[in-house]
This record gives C-alpha cells, sequence and structure tokens, in this order.
C-alpha cells in the first residue's frame, strides 16, 4: 500500500478538515490501485476516540493478512464530506449569489468530450449512502484554451487527483495546474492551467481529464439515489439513476448539456447479491480486489448520446426475458421478486411497441437491448434512458385482479410513450431544453398512435381531445402562459418547462400538422428528420424543413411553408377563439379570430406580441363532406363562400373532429341549430365533436364571451347521450362552476341539476361492470357513478357504502368492489364514514403490494370530512417514517386540497410549513403543482389578498424559482373573482329555472 493512501486512512480517522484529503491518484493504468484504495476506505472504521487504535490495527492487518479483510458488523464508510477539500475560493451563499449573463449559463465551446470513462462504487448500507467514483474523460480541443469548465454539483472531487494529460502521437504529457474553483451558481467546475508556464490546451489537439470524487445516494429522486423498499417483510435498498434534465452533473462531474454529446464507457460495482444494469450490455464481470463478494460489472459503451440518458441501476430484482420474435434485440423487465406477475401486460406490449416503431419511423432500434425496470417507493413515472427505461411501479406493473382498466392504460401510455423516447429524443436530440417539446410534444403524440396498435381496445387516440387538448387548452387560456418554444438557462427554470406546454400543447400542434399535411407525409417527414439528425442534435426548423419538403415532394398544398406556419404556435403563448358569423342568404361567412383568454387584465395591453395564428380551418355540415381553409397570421378577419351547400336552416361545424388547436365561436342562430340538432338526434354529430362543442361552449360563457344561457341549455341533450367523451368534456367543464360554487347558497340548485341529467345514464349503465362493456363504456361508468356520489345520489351512496363495508368485513377478497370503481367506493364510504374506514384503507394502502392499488387507496384517504384527519394527514406528510412517504406526501397535499373541508387546512399548513415543505421536497416542479392545487378555486378578495401575502413574504423562497407557477396560480384566482361577479347569478337564475322545469324531472 503506498504512502499517500495509509495518510488518507490516517487524515479520515482523525476527521481533520484543514488537511487535504490525500487519495492515490489512481487512472485507467491502475485499476488494481482503485479497487484497492476504494476497499480500504470502505472498511474503515472512523470514529474519533478511537482513532489512533483503529489506525494501528489496520495497519497491523494490511501487513499480516494483506486485503483479505472482509466487511465487519457495524461498519462506518467514509461520508462525502469526509473525503473532500474545501474549493480554494470560498462558496458564495445562495441567497447572495449575483446575478449572471445567459451567455455565462452555458459551457463554452473551446473543449468537447468524445469519450468518458465512468467507474462508480454505491454504498447501500443503511445510515450511509455514499457512491466512490472516477471519470476518465478524452476530450478535444477545438479553440485554444487556459482552462477546463464543465459541470459538478453536490459531490466532492478529490483536488489532488484531477489530472489533464495531452495524448501525443509518441508519448502522453502531463499538464500542470494553476487552480481548481467551484462556481455555485453556474455549477461549474473550472480547472486552470499554469498560466505562469504559458500552458494551454491548444487547437485540434486531444487531452484526458480525469478525477476521483465521491458522492451520495440521496432520497431526492434525482441524480443517483437511493430506493427503499419492504420485500417479504425485510427492509430493502437500492440504486437507480435520473439525470433529466440536469442531474448527471451530480453523479459524476461531466458536460452536461444535451448537445455535448459522447461515448459512455460504464464501470458500476456491486455486491454478489445484487445485479447492475446500465445503457449497454454487460460484458465482463471481474472481482473487486480486496473486496470478498464484491465485483466490477464492465458494460459495453454506448453510442454517441447526451449526459441526461446516462443511466445505471444496482438492485436485486428478478429479470423477464420477453418473447421478441426474430428482432435483433433483446428486451427484459426487471421487478421485485413479489411483482413478477404483475409485469406480464408489460412483458407483451413492450416489445410490440418498440417493433412498432422500427416499422413507422422505418429505422431499426439500434442498440442490442432493451431494459424496463419498475422502480418501487422513491420513483415517480418514468424515463427514456437508452436501453435502461425506468419506471414507478404504479405505470409499468398491472394486476388484472386489482387494477382497473385506467391503470392499464396508464401502462400503455408510459410505455409507448418512453419507447417512442429511443428515436425521437434519444437518437435525435434537442440542441437544448428551450425546444424540450420537441421531444415531449411529439412522443406525446406518437405514443397515442402505438397505443392503438398494440391495445386497440384501449381507444386511446380518440381520447385525445378530452386527456390532453382540453387539458392543456386551461392552461393556455391564462395570461401567464408561456410560448412552447422558450429561451431557459438555469436548471430551475428548465425544470418549470416539464409542464402541459410542452407535453400536451406539443402533442395538439403536432396533431393538427399531421392531419393538415396528411398521415403519410408526417410518418416519412420524421423518417427523414431521424435518418438526417440521427446520433446529433437538432432545432424545431430542422423538423419544419423535413416536412417542408417531404410535402412538396408529395404535392400538399400548403399556404405557405410549414415553418412560417408552426413558428406562430411554438414561438406564441396561447391560441385564438375563432369566430364564425354567418350571412344566412347566401354561402358567405366572416371568420374572426383573436386570441382567447379566460381573463383579460390590463397587462394585456402592454404585451408587443400579435397574437395571430396561421389557422388550419376545416368545417362540415354533415360529417360527409369536408371544407377547409387557411387564416393568415396577419388576418383578424376573413370572408369565406363555403364550398358546401348549406340551407339557412341547416347548422355548419368548423374545426371537424378538433384537429385543430382553437376553440369556435358561432352566432346565436347557429348555436341555436346546434343545440336543435343535439336534441333531436345528437348521433348526426361526430362523437369528437359533440365534447368539442360542450367544451367550447362551457369555456366560450366562462370567459366572458358566450352568454352562460346558450351552453347550459346544450347540457339538456346529455339526458339522451350514452358516450364517454362528451360526458368527459362536460363535467370537466362543469367541474369548475361545482369549485366555484361549492360554498354559495346556490350549490345545492348544481348538485339537483347535474343530478338530473346524470341520473338516466346512471340507471342505464347501472353500478356494476358487465363483462361485455367496451373499456370506453367502463370510464363513462366510472365517470358517471363518481359524480352520482358526490352529488349526494342517494342509491349510488349506499351501493358504494355497502360494498366497502363488505370488503372490510373480508379483505382478502379482491372481487367485492371492482377495481374500476375502487377509487369512487373507497372515496366515498371514507366521505361518509369516520375514522374506522379511514383507518381500514390507510392499512391496505400499507400493506398492498400492488402500486396501483396503493395509488388509488392513497388518493381515496382525502375524502374524509373529518378535519381532525385531515389535519393528522397533513402532518403525516412531514414525517416519512411514521406517514406518507415523502414521494407520497405531495400526492396527499393536493388531492386534500381538493376537498373542500380540507381547502383552507391544506392553505394554512402550507403557509406555517413551507419552509419545512421546500426542504423535505425538493422539486421545484412538483412543488408547483402543489401550490396549484392548493390555490386553485380560491375566488374571493380575501384567498387573493392572502395568496398574494403569503407570495409576497416568502419571494426568496417561492417565486425566485417558481415565478412562472406562482404567477399562473395568482392569475386564477383573479379569473376566479371575476367569473363571481360576473356569471354566478346568471348561472344561479337559469338553474332555478331548469330545477322547475316539469319536462325535465329528476329519477333518483
Amino acid at each position: 500500500m503506498s504512502s499517500d493512501l495509509i495518510a488518507l486512512i490516517i487524515v479520515l480517522a482523525f476527521e481533520t478538515p484543514e488537511i487535504e484529503h490525500k487519495t492515490q491518484q489512481l487512472d485507467s493504468r491502475c485499476g488494481q490501485k482503485l479497487s484497492e484504495a476504494m476497499s480500504a476506505v470502505l472498511r474503515l472504521t472512523v470514529t474519533k476516540c478511537r482513532a489512533s487504535g483503529i489506525v494501528v490495527i489496520f495497519i497491523a492487518c494490511l501487513m499480516a493478512v494483506g486485503l483479505s479483510v472482509y466487511f465487519l458488523a457495524g461498519r462506518a464508510y467514509p461520508t462525502a464530506n469526509s473525503c473532500s477539500v474545501s474549493p480554494k475560493r470560498p462558496l458564495p451563499a445562495f441567497g447572495a449569489a449575483p446575478k449572471i449573463a445567459q451567455s455565462v449559463i452555458r459551457l463554452p465551446r473551446t473543449l468537447l468530450p468524445r469519450h468518458y470513462d465512468v467507474r462508480l462504487l454505491p454504498i447501500l448500507e443503511k445510515g450511509n449512502f455514499t457512491v466512490l467514483g472516477r471519470v476518465v474523460i478524452d476530450l478535444q480541443c477545438v479553440e485554444e484554451t487556459d482552462r477546463i469548465v464543465l459541470h459538478s454539483s453536490d459531490i466532492k472531487v478529490d483536488l489532488k487527483s484531477v489530472q489533464v494529460i495531452e495524448q501525443g502521437d509518441m508519448a502522453k504529457k502531463m499538464l500542470s495546474l494553476e487552480s481548481i474553483d467551484y462556481e455555485t451558481i453556474t455549477e461549474f467546475l473550472i480547472i486552470r492551467l499554469n498560466t505562469k508556464h504559458k500552458v494551454k490546451l491548444a487547437k485540434r489537439t486531444n487531452y484526458t481529464l480525469s478525477m476521483d470524487f465521491v458522492g451520495n445516494l440521496t432520497d431526492t429522486s434525482a441524480g443517483f439515489f437511493r430506493s427503499v423498499y419492504v420485500e417479504d417483510g425485510v427492509e430493502r435498498y437500492m440504486a437507480v439513476s435520473q439525470m433529466e434534465p440536469t442531474d448527471a452533473r451530480r453523479v459524476f462531474p461531466c458536460f452536461d448539456e444535451p448537445n455535448m454529446k459522447a461515448i459512455f464507457t460504464v464501470t458500476i460495482g456491486r455486491h454478489r447479491d445484487m445485479t447492475a444494469l446500465s445503457n449497454m450490455p454487460l460484458i465482463d464481470t471481474t472481482p473487486i480486489d480486496g473486496m470478498q463478494d464484491f465485483y466490477w460489472d464492465h458494460f459495453a459503451p454506448t453510442l454517441l448520446m447526451s449526459t441526461y440518458l446516462v443511466a445505471f441501476v444496482v438492485a436485486n430484482f428478478t429479470k423477464i426475458e420477453a418473447d421478441v420474435g426474430n428482432a435483433n434485440w433483446k428486451f427484459n423487465i426487471h421487478v421485485r421478486t413479489s411483482a413478477v406477475s404483475q409485469a406480464q401486460y408489460a412483458k407483451v406490449i413492450g416489445p410490440k411497441t418498440q417493433a412498432f416503431y422500427e416499422d413507422y419511423f422505418q429505422m431499426p432500434f439500434p442498440l442490442p437491448k432493451q431494459d424496463m425496470i419498475a422502480i418501487p417507493s422513491a420513483f415517480v413515472g418514468a424515463m427514456e434512458n437508452w436501453g435502461l427505461l425506468t419506471y414507478g411501479e404504479s405505470v409499468l406493473l398491472y394486476d388484472a385482479d386489482v387494477s382497473s382498466l385506467d391503470d392499464r392504460q396508464t401502462v400503455v401510455e408510459l410505455v409507448t410513450h418512453e419507447l417512442a423516447h429511443q428515436w425521437f429524443g434519444n437518437l435525435v436530440t434537442m440542441d437544448w431544453w428551450s425546444d424540450l417539446w420537441l421531444k415531449e410534444g411529439f412522443t406525446s403524440y406518437i405514443e397515442c398512435l402505438a397505443a392503438e396498435h398494440v391495445d386497440p381496445s384501449l381507444e386511446r387516440l380518440e381520447q385525445f381531445v378530452t386527456s390532453s387538448l382540453h387539458t392543456v387548452m386551461r392552461l393556455d387560456a391564462l395570461e401567464s402562459s408561456h410560448p412552447i418554444s422558450v429561451l431557459v438557462n438555469h436548471p430551475d427554470e428548465i425544470g418549470e418547462l416539464f409542464d402541459d406546454i410542452s407535453y400536451k400543447k406539443g402533442a395538439a400542434i403536432t396533431r393538427m400538422l399531421a392531419n393538415f399535411i396528411g398521415a403519410k407525409s408526417f410518418r416519412n417527414g420524421l423518417t427523414n428528420y431521424l435518418r438526417i439528425h440521427q446520433y446529433g442534435n437538432a432545432v424545431q426548423d430542422d423538423l419544419w424543413n423535413a416536412f417542408d419538403k417531404q410535402a412538396e415532394l408529395d404535392h400538399v398544398f400548403l399556404p405557405t411553408n410549414v415553418k412560417t406556419i408552426m413558428d406562430t404556435w411554438t414561438l406564441k403563448m396561447g391560441f385564438p377563439v375563432v369566430t364564425v358569423q354567418r350571412d344566412y342568404n347566401s354561402q358567405n361567412v366572416t371568420i374572426t379570430q383573436k386570441r382567447f383568454l379566460v381573463r383579460k387584465s390590463n397587462s394585456t395591453t402592454a404585451d408587443p406580441t400579435v397574437y395571430l395564428w396561421w389557422t388550419p380551418l376545416t368545417y362540415t355540415t354533415d360529417f360527409r363532406t369536408i371544407g377547409s381553409t387557411w387564416l393568415a397570421e396577419n388576418q383578424t378577419s376573413k370572408n369565406l363562400t363555403l364550398e358546401i351547400e348549406i340551407r339557412n336552416d341547416e347548422w355548419v361545424i368548423f374545426n371537424v373532429n378538433e384537429t385543430g388547436y382553437y376553440r369556435v365561436n358561432y352566432d346565436a342562430r347557429n348555436w341555436q341549430l346546434i343545440a336543435k340538432q343535439l336534441m333531436t338526434n345528437h348521433t348526426a354529430i361526430s362523437v369528437i365533436n359533440r365534447a368539442q362543442i360542450m367544451n367550447d361552449a362551457l369555456n366560450l360563457a366562462r370567459a366572458g364571451l358566450l352568454n352562460y344561457e346558450i351552453p347550459l341549455n346544450l347540457t339538456k341533450y346529455l339526458e339522451r347521450e350514452d358516450e364517454f367523451l362528451p360526458w368527459e368534456a362536460t363535467l370537466t367543464a362543469l367541474s369548475y362552476l361545482d369549485s366555484m360554487m361549492q360554498r354559495t347558497p346556490g350549490y345545492g340548485l348544481l348538485k339537483n341539476y347535474v343530478l338530473k341529467i346524470l341520473s338516466p345514464l346512471y340507471e342505464s349503465l347501472g353500478f356494476i361492470n358487465r363483462s361485455s362493456d367496451s373499456h370506453l363504456t367502463g370510464k363513462l361508468r366510472r365517470k358517471v357513478v363518481d359524480s352520482c356520489c358526490s352529488m349526494g345520489h342517494k342509491d349510488c351512496i349506499t351501493k358504494a357504502t355497502d360494498s366497502y363495508h363488505q370488503w372490510m368485513s373480508d379483505p382478502q377478497n379482491t372481487t367485492i368492489v371492482p377495481a374500476m370503481l375502487k377509487r369512487v367506493v373507497v372515496c366515498t364510504a371514507i366521505r361518509h364514514g369516520g375514522e374506522m374506514e379511514w383507518d381500514f384503507a390507510f392499512k391496505r394502502f400499507r400493506d398492498s403490494n400492488v402500486a396501483s392499488e396503493k395509488a388509488t387507496l392513497l388518493s381515496s384517504l382525502s375524502c374524509t370530512q373529518e378535519s381532525w384527519i385531515i389535519a393528522r394527514m397533513l402532518e403525516m406528510c412531514l414525517s416519512p417514517t411514521t406517514g406518507f412517504r415523502t414521494q407520497d406526501a405531495l400526492d396527499v397535499i393536493k388531492t386534500l386540497a381538493g376537498n373542500p373541508i380540507g381547502r383552507f387546512l391544506t392553505f394554512n399548513f402550507m403557509r406555517e410549513k413551507w419552509l419545512e415543505m421546500t426542504k423535505i421536497f425538493s422539486s421545484i416542479h412538483n412543488l408547483a403543482h402543489v401550490f396549484e392545487s392548493v390555490t386553485k378555486a380560491f375566488n374571493t378578495d380575501m384567498e387573493l389578498k392572502e395568496l398574494s401575502d403569503f407570495v409576497g413574504r416568502n419571494k426568496e423562497l417561492l417565486v425566485s424559482a417558481m415565478t412562472r407557477s406562482t404567477q399562473q396560480s395568482i392569475d386564477r384566482v383573479r379569473s376566479n373573482l371575476s367569473w363571481m361577479k360576473q356569471n354566478y347569478r346568471h348561472v344561479v337564475n337559469w338553474l332555478q329555472k331548469a330545477n322547475t322545469d316539469a319536462t325535465f324531472q329528476r329519477s333518483t
């Protein structure tokens, strides 16, 4: 053992902070020494009171038996802080950090990484979750420089180990260094060469940068983190990575920007009882010298890719090999042993989806294997790491006995989405995060095409308008929305882009594009784009150019080029409302467009943007013949002679099947004609357009562009409606009225009316599922039963509570409560019950082995009407050891905020505990969702004042990182206030008349 290593051990034993860390400098030629140093450090037991004795005993053991000592019970490992030195320059305090120019946030392009050799040894020991690591980066100098600037955050680099070596033809030359500094704000690690000796990196010369470092497996679901779960009654740990968007720098020093692609060779250390996974296949396993039962797993080099896609997992899981037919790749699912049976659905649809994309994109999957792994506990959602897809258990696993059809749809959506990224995002990557939508928006639409292929019974494409388009329109109708493509720099700004605008609006305008250029041109244009830019980066103009060329080749008529059209949708926020005014004595109509806003404030006039769009218009009078035209970006209005013959007593409907991203308003007579058609034969209008009509009309009224009498009269036809989409669109829009009126005298009128129109469908569908039900029929029943029970339908409440109490008497019987109705049943029983009902659901939540069932039960717990239980739940959110796990707590807070009794308790709790919440819940993105949920139903002057005061008092903790989301919340409350003043009385008057209408009686 070297003298430097012994010095390191002495330093660690005494924990002397002022002495620099003396790590043995270990390069790629000294793999054995790396193992020796790591194993020696890992075996070290460190306490101050026994420091001297430990060192003597340790050295004596080395002299006697070399490196044969194995781990002892109660061993301690070095922590990240004990294996570090302070930067040479003091780090600035976070709050006092100066503003930095946007150009400084980005890495300089003087050096480009070509290859990384990453070696990590994560310690999965309770009490210490250290990661020991080493990185060797091959660099190409493209411009002379005297420094190397790369990213590093939350890891401690051993400064003595940092080496820069010039790669010459004959010999390697080590360069002398002047200083190594760290910039907190930019997260830059800056390595300066010795300028006194005129040392510089030369253009067109290759160099190697290497260093050792220590990090921690955190519990924050960012970087390289730990997940704890219980298997067969035993608490177990696993290590898993999540790099997107800017967390690779928390795992190893790197050039952490998407357009600085490189090849990665990964080596992971693990115990013999664990399995290591990475992006590429395992090629070799070697023992870690001096560490019995520990091994290095060596993985094949990756293809050229971005840092945010690098992935690794260390776990004790079971591998399930899927049947891939004649494919040139393998496909595996990795799960907890007790969850193997729940992975069978993913095992089928995974390879089927990947094969579909190979055919659709006309490009083979370029890797030799694909792994999908279900992460328990700490992981939410999914991540598209190339060749190693990571999922939360609730979105990958499916148990037909206890999971619902909605859960199955979720699995399909997430699997098809992440696999689409293997081409759209991984093979071709956005140049910078400003174009995040370029991968997320497109895959959010393409996933629907794949879902139609792998499980057509889900009718996923048909649901797009209600699940995506209508959802994002609610956000995009705010003044504080943002364009799809927006300039971002700081990691917090980047994190805010992962919202419905990037995903769902991106998907909506992609669907619109696919419709106006045609499915064939859309598909071939995508293929050309992928072939041209494979293994590289692209901006949105590259995609528009590919579509332009394909449209020209296919002779598709467009009024201008694709870039000009689509720039109006990606560079401007919001969307238009298209108003159609007919001349009933001719075929002529006047069409106008303007930005749709739920509330327009005085600040709108200060916005210099001209909110006009290239808008593709389609229209029909019978859904057999469809006309089309365009509104140009410079046109506020247009006179049009319809191509289709239309009588003055016939309706016309614009935006056929709602393929365009805009709302449509009509003159009063055309609205009346549409209403008459719906009342006499609603099936003459397509299902999607019935959903569009209801959603548009109710939201136009909400914005003050339509008298509420028109959309409320339209709802009367619903007693004859038996399709899911129109009901979903209507009930979602009516939920706004519900949230506004819950605390008003008029709420009883709203409940009575909604029950009137729901009751015929409730009686025809019944409470219990039928084997003949389609997927959408099952979703419709769940929606109707949920609404009826929540509105006080006596039969619904009785059936739900009876089912729940039967389940309480026979907890192991999974057939008593249908999976599709489980949330409705549990929520209703808890709402109308007490502590006993709540405790039963909580115990089932804690004991369940099925993540989707746990999620259902978790959301149902918040239905309680007992204020003391709500207060207890809120306290449990900050006590993960005795209450809710950290990753569940945010969901609990959000659902409690939707409880009329819990709304103010939750807001008061958030105000009192905000500082503590920011420390426990590190994700700014998730906290923004909590903030939105807690405040979205506020509609009084006092609530607006309390919200504004809270934001004002917490500017540093809140606004600096959540500027957009807090402003959106304030905008929503102001919009709610405006609605109450302008519309509440009109709605109440209409409801009073409707509830006394003798021709419209309730049957409950």
